[in-house]
C-alpha cells in the first residue's frame, strides 16, 4: 500500500469514526426536541437517511468484495449500530425526565425503540460469530463467551423494557398523588442501579476481549484494541463506581464524575461500532492468522 493509500485510508477511518456524530448533527435540525418540528417528519428523514447509508455500504461491499476480509457480514451488522446512534445524537437532547415528558411520551419511547433496535443487532452479531466460530474459540471460552453474551442481552432487554416505560410510570405516579420531581429516585432505585452496574461490567469486559482477540487473528488493525481497550477499561471502573452506589450508597468523587457516560446506553453501542468500523476498513491484503484453538 502506497503512502498516499494510506493516508487516504485513514482519513476514510476518522470520518467513519465520528459518522455518528456527524450524521446527527445533520439530523439534529429536524430533532422532534425543538418546536415546530414534529416526531413523524424526523422518522422519515432519519429512515431516508439510515436506508441510503446501508444501500451505499452494501453496495461498496459487493462491487469491491475482493478489497475486504471476509466475511463482511459481521461488520455490516456492527455499522447498523452507528446508524442507531446517529438517530439518538439527532435527537440533539438528553432524555426528559421532568413532568414535561408526558406532554410528547413518544419521543422517549423512539429513543428506546432505537436503542432496541441496537440490541438486536448486537444479538446478531454475536450470534452470527459464535455459530461460524469466527474467532477460532476452543469449546470452554466459547462457552464462557456464550454465558457472557446472555447476560448481556437480558440485560439489555430488560434495561430498554424497564425505561422504555418511564413515562407511563411517571403519569401513574402523579396521579397518586406523588410529587413528580421524587418519581426518578422512586423507578431508578437500588435494584435497577445493581442491575445495570452488572450489565456494564460485564459488556465492558466482553468488548474489551472481543478487540484484543480479532486484533490477536488479525482481522482488525492496532488502533481498535487501542481505543477499545482505553475506553473499556474506563467503562469497568465506572461499572465498579456504580455498582458500589446503588449497593453501598458510596458516590464517585467529583472529579470522576465524567465515569456517569459509561453508564449511558448508546456508549457500549458505538465502542461496538468502531469495532465493526475495524473489521470493515481491514484491507484484504493477507489472510487471517492461522492459529489452533485458543486457549484465552
Amino acid at each position: 500500500m502506497t503512502i498516499i493509500k494510506k493516508i487516504l485510508k485513514t482519513i476514510v477511518i476518522i470520518l467513519l469514526i465520528v459518522f455518528p456524530f456527524l450524521g446527527g448533527a445533520l439530523l439534529s435540525k429536524h430533532t422532534p426536541y425543538t418546536e415546530g418540528n414534529s416526531m413523524t417528519s424526523f422518522v422519515a428523514l432519519y429512515s431516508v437517511f439510515v436506508f441510503v447509508v446501508l444501500f451505499c455500504l452494501i453496495l461498496i461491499t459487493t462491487k469491491y468484495k475482493h478489497s475486504f476480509v471476509h466475511p463482511v457480514l459481521p461488520g455490516i451488522l456492527l455499522f447498523v449500530l452507528g446508524c442507531i446512534m446517529t438517530g439518538i445524537a439527532g435527537l440533539a437532547v438528553a432524555p426528559d425526565l421532568s413532568i414535561k415528558m408526558l406532554e410528547h411520551p413518544e419521543r422517549e419511547h423512539f429513543r428506546y425503540i432505537l436503542l432496541f433496535m441496537g440490541a438486536l443487532f448486537y444479538g446478531l452479531f454475536f450470534a452470527q460469530l459464535l455459530t461460524k466460530n469466527s474467532l477460532q474459540l476452543n469449546n470452554t471460552f466459547k462457552w464462557v463467551m456464550i454465558i457472557i453474551f446472555a447476560l448481556t442481552m437480558t440485560e439489555l432487554l430488560w434495561e430498554f423494557s424497564y425505561h422504555y416505560f418511564y413515562p407511563e410510570g411517571l403519569k401513574n405516579w402523579i396521579d397518586k398523588g406523588n410529587k413528580a420531581e421524587d418519581f426518578a429516585k422512586s423507578y431508578d432505585d437500588w435494584r435497577s442501579i445493581i442491575t445495570g452496574a452488572v450489565g456494564r461490567f460485564f459488556i465492558y469486559v466482553l468488548m474489551l476481549w472481543l478487540s484484543l482477540r480479532l486484533y490477536k487473528i488479525r482481522r482488525i488493525a492496532i488502533w481498535n484494541p487501542i481505543i477499545s481497550s482505553f475506553l473499556c477499561v474506563l467503562g469497568i471502573i465506572s461499572s465498579i463506581a456504580f455498582f458500589l452506589y446503588g449497593a453501598y450508597n458510596i458516590e464517585t468523587p467529583k472529579q470522576f464524575s465524567f465515569l456517569i457516560l459509561f453508564i449511558i446506553p448508546g456508549l457500549p453501542f458505538l465502542i461496538m461500532y468502531w469495532i465493526g468500523i475495524a473489521l470493515l476498513t481491514k484491507t484484504n491484503t493477507s489472510e487471517p492468522k492461522p492459529i489452533k484453538q485458543s486457549t484465552n
